[in-house]
């Protein structure tokens, strides 16, 4: 009965924190994660949901600042079904409804976290992730996945990515060679292009011609534009991604009689986006190729 017993001992697997090295130093994280809060909302909730993490709480935008469907609805949708729920303002971050969720684990970017990172420490350990101009969003969909065992999910997104971004660039070769393209934003008041938000990162991963706009704002020059000198920034511009996102401001763009001369507007090659797509991981940037290619088929 002795040896019995000392067998079924040692036949007990021991389970241990897993250990990563973040921007905040090295995170012990539990080896069984059942639940996970998102405090931003971007890249954080998209690699989380695009890794099958079990969330249970992210923020909300503000009604009506958005008109088109997150490139995350169907993920979210699943999540929301498996429990996820929104727990304050995506501009608010509530301790408390942190606390209440009860997580294993908290993800989100390192700005967002630092202010309030020893609260924060207090109610779970926090995985602080990059963000557009600090790293790219492989480097940390690969961080989350080693912290929390989900290597080989991160290995298969990237490699959808690779290989369709492979496809596109193959497939329309000419068309992205011999034609200039700009994302280009407007919020009411300015037309801005920049190049290291997701949409821009893949128009460049793609091997697109950037318009001398876009081309100057990736060598690091100015990138803001008033409604009077769109026709001087994007005139040369084959191909635009407009980014906008309401419907009021849709509107307004429409009513702009000089964005209404862009060749890329009058010969129809342009699409709409939003800041949906200004960061995010993998899920993003794949609906970000599906918006690109919407683009490039204008041309075909």
């Amino acid at each position: 009965m002795l040896l019995s017993a000392c067998g079924t001992a040692n036949d007990t697997p021991e389970t241990t924190d897993t250990s990563v090295e973040t921007a905040l130093g090295t995170l012990n994280v539990p080896s069984t994660i059942d639940s996970v809060v998102i405090l931003e909302g971007r890249r954080d909730l998209d690699i989380a949901l695009a890794l099958e993490l079990p969330v249970v709480g992210y923020p909300f935008e503000e009604a009506g600042s958005l008109e088109l469907e997150s490139p995350l609805a169907t993920q979210l949708e699943q999540a929301k079904l498996n429990g996820a729920e929104e727990i304050f303002s995506a501009d608010d971050i509530s301790l408390e409804a942190i606390a209440a969720a009860d997580p294993d684990l908290i993800i989100s970017r390192l700005s967002d976290v630092e202010p309030i990172q020893e609260q924060l420490e207090t109610i779970a350990p926090v995985l602080p992730i990059g963000e557009q101009d600090t790293s790219t969003w492989q480097e940390d969909l690969r961080l989350v996945a080693q912290a929390t065992g989900t290597e080989q999910r991160a290995e298969e997104l990237i490699a959808d990515y690779d290989s369709r971004i492979k496809a596109l660039s193959t497939q329309y070769a000419d068309i992205l060679a011999n034609n200039t393209f700009a994302p280009l934003s407007f919020n009411g008041e300015s037309f801005e292009t920049r190049p290291n938000r997701l949409l821009s990162v893949v128009l460049r991963d793609l091997g697109a011609t950037p318009s001398q706009a876009f081309e100057a704002a990736i060598d690091g020059d100015a990138t803001k534009y008033s409604p009077e000198q769109v026709l001087t920034g994007f005139g040369d511009a084959d191909g635009l991604i407009m980014l906008v996102n309401s419907p009021q401001t849709w509107q307004e763009l429409h009513d702009n009689q000089l964005y209404q001369q862009l060749p890329a507007i009058t010969e129809g090659h342009f699409v709409r986006s939003d800041k949906q797509t200004h960061e995010g991981g993998p899920l993003t940037a794949l609906h970000a190729l599906d918006v690109i290619e919407q683009l490039l088929r204008t041309f075909q």
